[in-house]
């Protein structure tokens, strides 16, 4: 039966993934095109070619654009043909125009391709090994659908192994793991960009790692755990120049919010089966990505100062450009020029925001200080990038490039609120969670990816058929509008309806093992009632409050109920610490009968 979860999570993202893969046109990704290139020459071994440097004089003295290199390499004419006559030049960056434009706009230039196409760029070739061996067998316009469908495929696999691992230690701390995958996140893990492993492997070492450290001793799926943090871990490393940075800032994040002693959890993390070939696939992927960022130019540009960027010139840029990074993070794709509609934003924010508020409120002292200094993080890093390093480096920071870093704030917000809410049961309130918060998820995303298939079809304001399913749209996907919706809406409602009938399970367990200890249903409900009251006014092991109710006002609304339990005196932070214990019992009793409920 646990496999069943695990299986609906891979399939619902894989229909999300595929419905980007198939609802979009191709090459309408940001480097779509030179991605493409660089994956189809790395499985033929050409891993460099003909280098020629571009200037942009004309864009220095604002942006502080440095020159770059396009790298020339030799193709099959079929798929170069293909990159030609799919350019999306004439429908990039005007709202109105719909895809269907190539076929007029790009004629001459698909009648003169050749064997050769150029790509910016030479970051380290695993990514691009991994999506452009389909390229070998396929030719044409179908090799860059094979290209987008194997690059869901390792989506949708990393990005349920996050959600079920989420699930299987604090059942609704997978909300943040949903909340972390924004439409944005999933999107470029469906196209040809690598920006999507790197964001979908900073999820599931996220996701990981907080399962490891926070497993107790003994806790079954260690050795899982510390499996897929050390795949994730290497494909974090490898995939972007920023990787080692962000795992080092997962890592850290993650040891300083946990209480107790810092090295104990180190050793117990560096202690097991599996930990040393995972600690062998981290060091080599250090060493390998070192090895090229020090050897390769990987972001093919000829750096050079330019004295008009000033600092206090870098800060305005930044500070004017952090609106836009935000609603890049959510679900601005395409070449960042799709917007995203007001609902999306609001309510997925809105959920994120709770997550946050909620976490700083029930959250231990160190808790709130780190998860406020990741989330100031979000805004600062970029804001110091085109500040500093722009001057010789040139801007173009985009939101996708902050996301392995901001999809840390929902995941740790999530997992903190559920921990101090229900502690090891899931209990009302995060149940409510998983269903109001999880629908709301799904629909703001929904109402994204509705509103860039409607861009891309009709045109934002274009098309004359208003705000409707675009069914009969300019432009149609090969699979036709109504698959690639139904696609969608597989997606979006399996999700939620997993970590529901998932809370149901272990809600029913605990009440099974609380009735057949020898406890009436009125003690039963109250010892799930208790969850919610002791383990949001307790303190974790090793915290200064621990065995002491910070809401005696909320535990005495509920005297009916803990009376049964505390039958002497009325004092509600005793009242309170002996339901702590009557919860801390079952949860035993449910474990040695092999139901996790951590």
């Amino acid at each position: 039966m646990r496999k069943l979860p695990s299986a609906l999570a891979f399939l619902a993202f894989l229909a999300l993934a595929l419905s980007w893969s198939l609802g979009t046109p191709l090459l309408s990704a940001a480097d779509e095109p030179e991605v493409v290139t660089k994956a189809a020459a790395s499985v033929r071994g050409e891993f460099s070619g003909k280098e020629t440097v571009v200037t942009s004089p004309s864009w220095e003295s604002k942006y502080a654009t440095p020159d770059f290199i396009e790298v020339t390499y030799q193709l099959p004419h079929s798929l170069v043909e293909a990159i030609a006559k799919l350019d999306p030049q004439c429908y990039s960056f005007q709202e109105a125009v719909t895809a269907t434009c190539t076929a007029s706009a790009n004629s001459a230039n698909a009648r003169q391709a050749g064997t050769s196409a150029t790509s910016h760029m030479d970051y380290f070739p695993l990514y691009y090994l991994l999506v452009g061996w389909p390229s070998l067998f396929i030719g044409g316009s179908h090799a860059i659908y094979a290209m987008r469908m194997v690059s869901a495929v390792i989506t949708a696999l990393l990005l349920s192994a996050a959600f079920t691992t989420s699930m299987r230690r604090r059942g609704a701390a997978a909300l943040g793991m949903l909340a972390a995958a924004t439409p944005a996140a999933i999107y470029y893990g469906a196209v040809v960009n690598p920006s999507g492993l790197e964001i979908s492997s900073a999820i599931l070492a996220w996701a990981s790692f907080l399962s490891l450290v926070r497993a107790e001793p003994g806790a079954s799926g260690m050795r899982r755990d510390r499996i897929l943090f050390g795949i994730s871990a290497a494909l974090l490393i490898v995939t972007r120049p920023l990787g080692p940075l962000w795992l080092a800032i997962i890592v850290a994040v993650v040891l300083a919010t946990t209480s107790g002693g810092v090295r104990e959890r180190i050793r117990r993390v560096l202690r097991g089966p599996g930990v040393r070939p995972v600690v062998a696939v981290l060091a080599l992927a250090l060493l390998a990505a070192g090895v090229w960022d020090l050897t390769q130019n990987t972001m093919g540009i000829i750096p050079h100062t330019n004295p008009q960027y000033t600092y206090s010139k870098g800060i305005y840029i930044s500070l004017a450009q952090t609106p836009g990074y935000f609603a890049e993070m959510l679900g601005a794709i395409g070449w960042n020029d799709v917007p995203v509609p007001t609902f999306t934003n609001l309510f997925w924010y809105g959920v994120i925001a709770a997550f946050v508020l909620l976490a700083l409120v029930l959250g231990s002292r160190r808790e709130r200080l780190v998860l406020l200094a990741l989330t100031a993080l979000v805004p600062l890093l970029p804001l110091a990038f085109e500040a500093y390093a722009a001057a010789s480096h040139g801007t173009g920071w985009q939101g996708r490039y902050t996301l392995p870093l901001a999809v840390g704030v929902p995941i740790l917000s999530a997992e903190i609120l559920v921990r101090r809410l229900c502690g090891t049961a899931w209990g009302p309130v995060p149940k409510a969670l998983a269903s109001i918060l999880g629908g709301t998820i799904a629909l703001a995303y929904l109402c994204q990816v509705w509103w860039a298939w409607r861009r891309y079809a009709q045109g934002i304001f274009g098309g004359g058929l208003g705000h409707t399913v675009p069914v009969h749209a300019h432009w149609t996907p090969p699979i036709g509008w109504p698959a690639v919706l139904a696609l969608a809406l597989f997606g979006c409602a399996t999700l939620p309806l997993v970590l529901w009938r998932s809370s149901d399970a272990t809600a029913a367990a605990v009440t099974e093992v609380a009735l057949g200890a020898g406890t009436d249903a009125c003690t039963a409900a109250a010892t799930g009632l208790a969850t919610v009251l002791a383990a949001s006014g307790v303190a974790e092991e090793g915290d200064e409050h621990r065995g002491t109710a910070t809401h005696p006002m909320l535990a005495a609304a509920y005297w009916p109920l803990t009376d049964r339990i505390t039958p002497t005196g009325r004092d509600p932070a005793h009242g309170v610490g002996r339901i702590t214990t009557e919860v801390r019992a079952v949860a035993t009793s449910v474990d040695r009968r092999g139901v996790s409920l951590r």
